[in-house]
């Protein structure tokens, strides 16, 4: 019998893998040399500067368009969200204060009189015949 070598068994995703990342490596290296050239930046920087400028007239145009529409505008709602944001945080302060307040008068929940189907305790004697006294009906209407 003959001993034959078993042949290396090929990965393509192994083999895919160290393409793509060959690959990624070289163009990375290329951008970088053409984008250290003075002429590739300064072109750069003046369509990054003209995209600017276009971002800006498209917002000033529609926002003449929202003002007669009489709708707001982003800065507008941008700005409401924070005025919204700073009123929350000053009622949470307020609350706050409150229940401090509360505690240093001691005024706490075992201070309020209990809840019963009970009428409290009368005071004086008047009282306690008014109590007694059921609260007179008022007449019915017979019908002729």
């Amino acid at each position: 019998m003959s001993k034959t070598t078993p042949s290396p068994i090929v990965d393509p995703v192994k083999a895919w893998r160290d393409w793509f990342v060959q690959s990624e490596r070289e163009w990375s290296e290329a951008l970088t040399r053409l984008m250290k050239e003075d002429t590739t930046a300064r072109a750069v920087g003046q369509e990054i500067n003209a995209a600017l400028y276009a971002q800006q007239m498209m917002k000033q145009g529609m926002g003449g368009s929202l003002a007669m529409m009489n709708m707001p505008t982003q800065e507008q709602i941008t700005a409401l969200g924070e005025r919204m944001g700073r009123l929350e945080d000053a009622v949470a302060r307020v609350e706050v204060g409150l229940v401090q307040l509360r505690h240093l008068i001691g005024g706490t929940d075992a201070a309020r009189p209990r809840r019963s189907r009970t009428p409290p305790p009368a005071a004086h004697d008047g009282d306690a015949a008014l109590a007694e006294k059921p609260a007179a009906r008022p007449a019915r209407k017979r019908r002729s």
